[in-house]
């Protein structure tokens, strides 16, 4: 018991190691995975931007710069990528610092969670652009550019997207994995005593 009580008090200063371990490589890394995430949601908004405005959605380092026609006061739309998707260095840290998991399932975990995230950073990038052309260009009329509830819609989804991407989300990834994977091991376990009873 003494034992399972200091391994759960071992987690927060794994924890906070983890995450700087985390987000220095993320520093360095983010260029590679800044690139994987422009290819798919660059294409993504030229795809669905049906009023043409995009003209070139290009990784450079670790920033994602957005050229749209009309810009507004001529400017691109720059994100800083390590700022922009931070909950990957959050999920990372989250999954390293569950203390008693061998290593060949942790990282079948981490890799499980990294995939599950990446479609959803592809979306709050795609939602996050359209929603800045829905904030800052206007027809000659002065109305917005998409039908109403389009623009309501995107908005939504984008406020929604900032207040949970950071935090909740790379929480209830973390949480349903490992509780996955915990719950399928004692079903295994029950099934096995079920298939071969003289064993238990």
């Amino acid at each position: 018991m003494k034992g399972k009580k200091i391994n759960k008090w071992l987690f927060f200063p794994r924890f906070l190691i983890y995450f700087i371990i985390a987000y220095l490589l993320w520093h360095f890394t983010a260029p590679i995975a800044n690139k994987a995430l422009t290819f798919l949601g660059g294409n993504l908004v030229v795809l669905f931007d049906k009023v043409e405005f995009t003209k070139a959605i290009k990784a450079v380092g670790k920033y994602i710069v957005v050229a749209y026609e009309p810009a507004k006061e001529g400017k691109n739309l720059v994100l800083d990528y390590k700022g922009f998707t931070f909950n990957t260095v959050f999920l990372i840290a989250l999954i390293m610092a569950v203390p008693n998991i061998n290593y060949k399932l942790r990282l079948k975990i981490l890799v499980l969670g990294l995939v599950i995230l990446y479609p959803i950073q592809v979306s709050r990038l795609v939602i996050y652009i359209f929603n800045y052309y829905c904030q800052n260009i206007r027809r000659k009329d002065g109305t917005t550019i998409y039908p109403t509830f389009t623009h309501n819609a995107i908005g939504y989804a984008n406020r929604v997207l900032i207040r949970i991407d950071g935090q909740i989300i790379p929480i209830l990834i973390w949480a349903s994995l490992f509780y996955y994977y915990k719950w399928h091991k004692v079903l295994m376990k029950k099934r096995k005593v079920q298939t071969h009873p003289e064993s238990k």
